[in-house]
């Protein structure tokens, strides 16, 4: 599948800094940038992400070509990038499915990071905003699946605005340094309500 950014992922309110960054699909030519963007958001925040960094880095080239092609690009997954004017990705996401038959129907976000210096701009938001319109664009999905670090208070707030909401919680679903990390888990409903298969995924929250 071929993914594209449809123009309406534009209407949000841009700074002028941001709207000079372009929210674009991750293809080959632009893995290496982008890895690297990953490799950074994996050493700083390790509380934040499930894959450690000393794994990450110690991958070859074809190891991580491998894993795009295998996981970031296969099937109906994507990962969407934010690009600079001059080529620098400073932002990124990805969303992905499931091959088994009965959980085809949902999607989870993950790997969503935007570097210090470009937060504050909106980046985070087009990104999602991105991996959403990519997953309402395929058959049968109906719901996003994110889970985030209960924390990350920041993070919390702008998956919200995105439209998910938190429907539990799991303790001490990480162990850092002898730290315990509780993940929230969010949800995100593409179904229109009333076709009998909406919920209200905040009433098994607690």
């Amino acid at each position: 599948m071929t993914a594209t950014v449809p123009p309406h992922l534009e209407q949000r309110p841009l700074s002028e800094s941001s709207a000079a960054t372009r929210i674009v699909p991750i293809t080959r030519d632009l893995l290496e940038p982008c890895w690297q963007l990953r490799l950074r958001a994996l050493k700083d925040h390790p509380e934040a992400f499930g894959q450690p960094y000393d794994e990450a880095a110690a991958l070859t080239p074809a190891d991580i070509l491998q894993t795009f092609d295998t996981f970031w690009d296969f099937g109906d997954n994507q990962v969407f990038g934010a690009v600079t004017g001059d080529g620098n990705v400073v932002g990124m996401t990805g969303v992905a499915g499931w091959n088994r038959a009965k959980m085809r129907h949902r999607m989870d976000i993950w790997g969503v990071y935007v570097a210090p210096e470009y937060r504050g701009r909106g980046i985070s938001d087009r990104l999602l905003d991105a991996a959403i319109a990519h997953a309402r664009r395929i058959d049968g999905v109906l719901q996003l699946h994110f889970q985030v670090v209960s924390s990350n208070h920041a993070a919390l707030k702008s998956y919200e605005r995105s439209g998910f909401v938190r429907w539990g919680r799991m303790p001490r679903a990480d162990i850092i340094d002898g730290q315990a990390l509780d993940n929230d888990f969010m949800v995100l409903m593409l179904d229109a309500p009333g076709d009998g298969m909406g919920i209200d995924p905040e009433g098994t929250f607690s």
